[in-house]
């Protein structure tokens, strides 16, 4: 290595089946924590692990790192099997949600410690140093000691040390969890932006929805040790394949449905059917969940034919957004206005509530998991 930065990468442009985790499954005595997931990164490509605590993310990442043995199934990276290899074999470099950094050794130092076990000549190492603290923006910081480092500078030392082995995989396990919002903000977009700079491959671990829709090429939520639905951050957002995602990502409004089987669905306490994108393909009578996202709802005063009517309950202020709710018949909708917007719709006013195409998802009732097929196709 002389320069770390290889050019961005375009999306779709590496290889294929670069990193493969496949048919792994991982047990606890009767406790399934991984059923079998086959999963496939480019070379160069950002896919984020998101879900809720325990449902096998990190179990995932750390078996990809090699800390933990799967119960069934391989670890390949470019075509050659790292299943049986210790985590210091893997070529991969990780950061973890604590910082991990030597208490007494230089921010510098720190980064270099890797380099030095793995034999670097000093003036490999200096080279390497130079571009990784130019890369992270911390040139004025490397004689500093942990202790006189940020929480976002720490994390920007520990994303350096793992990028100066050189790994072919970058694993981040929820690395910006314990740091302050604007912090965590920043930092999130940093990441980003030398992953890219890099080229290097990268699996992400996270809980946080903004987070992994804003840094990824793909998402892959995971819901009780699957795979509940695998997309760029649009497709996981826009087009969820099950309730669990539609409900986990993002806010939604989800109300119980019936198909009428034509382009519409029925809501009870509603006192007509609405069309609904994609109604078309679902049995008269199916049980349906509808999902009405609240940024995509639009408001006008007084009561139309071409809505929904409701009257406003309530508003709450969020900042940038302000969020009113409004009982449609049986039913309590969330519509995120901007200031002006909002402001002309005051509490007890009746409204019209309007559905734009992007507003509504339709799935099936039920907890039924995609197949693997299903799960890209979507």
């Amino acid at each position: 290595m002389t320069d770390l930065k290889h050019g961005t990468r375009e999306q779709g442009s590496g290889e294929p089946n670069y990193l493969v985790t496949e048919h792994i499954s991982k047990s606890y005595g009767s406790n399934m924590a991984l059923t079998p997931i086959d999963l496939s990164l480019q070379k160069g490509e950002l896919v984020t692990l998101l879900g809720p605590s325990g449902c096998g993310k990190t179990t995932l990442l750390r078996i990809v790192a090699g800390f933990n043995a799967p119960t069934t199934g391989r670890v390949l990276l470019a075509g050659r099997d790292l299943t049986p290899l210790p985590a210091a074999k893997r070529q991969m470099g990780m950061v973890f949600q604590a910082y991990s950094l030597f208490p007494n050794l230089t921010a510098q130092d720190n980064v270099r410690f890797g380099l030095k076990v793995s034999g670097v000549s000093v003036a490999e190492s200096d080279k390497r140093l130079n571009t990784l603290f130019a890369l992270i923006g911390l040139e004025e910081a490397r004689t500093r000691y942990p202790h006189q480092l940020s929480g976002g500078q720490q994390q920007r030392v520990a994303l350096a040390r793992a990028l100066a082995i050189e790994p072919q995989v970058l694993l981040l396990d929820e690395p910006l969890s314990a740091l302050d919002a604007q912090v965590r903000l920043n930092l999130r977009d940093e990441i980003r932006r030398v992953q890219r700079e890099t080229g290097t491959t990268t699996l992400f671990v996270t809980h946080d929805q903004e987070e992994a829709l804003a840094i990824s090429d793909r998402v892959v939520v995971m819901d009780k040790g699957r795979i509940a639905q695998l997309g760029t951050p649009e497709d996981i957002y826009r087009r969820p394949a099950t309730p669990f995602v539609a409900e986990f990502v993002g806010t939604a409004n989800g109300l119980d449905a019936a198909a009428t089987g034509d382009d519409q669905i029925e809501v009870p306490g509603w006192s007509a059917p609405v069309r609904v994108e994609g109604a078309r393909r679902f049995a008269r009578g199916e049980r349906l969940r509808l999902y009405l996202r609240p940024e995509e709802l639009r408001l006008s005063a007084g009561t139309g034919a071409d809505g929904l009517s409701g009257r406003v309950t309530d508003k709450r202020f969020l900042g940038s957004i302000t969020r009113l709710s409004v009982r449609v018949g049986e039913h309590t909708l969330v519509a995120d206005l901007q200031g002006n917007e909002a402001a002309a719709h005051p509490v007890g006013e009746a409204v019209t509530v309007t559905l734009s195409l992007l507003a509504a998802h339709v799935l099936r009732a039920g907890p039924a998991h995609p197949t693997q097929a299903e799960l890209v196709s979507h």
